[in-house]
């Protein structure tokens, strides 16, 4: 999983890890990316996209899954603009291709 960047805040529920980099090739600042372990170790990183990262920094990653959603979701802050100020938290669904 290490790279020549930054790496910070995993998160691992079961075999899926979520963490973030300021990696090249990212969006800019912080972005979220995954990894699944498979085979003993753990796939290249997958950045998630621009449904969740933006030019700005996002933070602290944490996915799980309820029986009110069709399939696993995610949480994260960032202090991308339109919020409410500093970091600010949101949800959405996620998809692990």
């Amino acid at each position: 999983i290490t790279a020549m960047a930054n790496e910070k805040c995993p998160y691992i529920a079961g075999r899926y890890m979520v963490f973030v980099s300021d990696r090249p090739g990212g969006m800019g600042g912080y972005d979220i990316y995954y990894a699944v372990f498979k085979g003993g170790k753990w796939s290249s990183p997958v950045n998630m996209g621009p449904k969740i990262n933006s030019e700005y920094n996002e933070y602290r990653p944490v996915i799980g899954r309820d029986n009110l959603f069709d399939g696993p979701f995610m949480v994260f802050s960032s202090d991308r603009p339109g919020g409410k100020g500093g970091y600010d938290l949101y949800f959405t669904g996620i998809t692990f291709r």
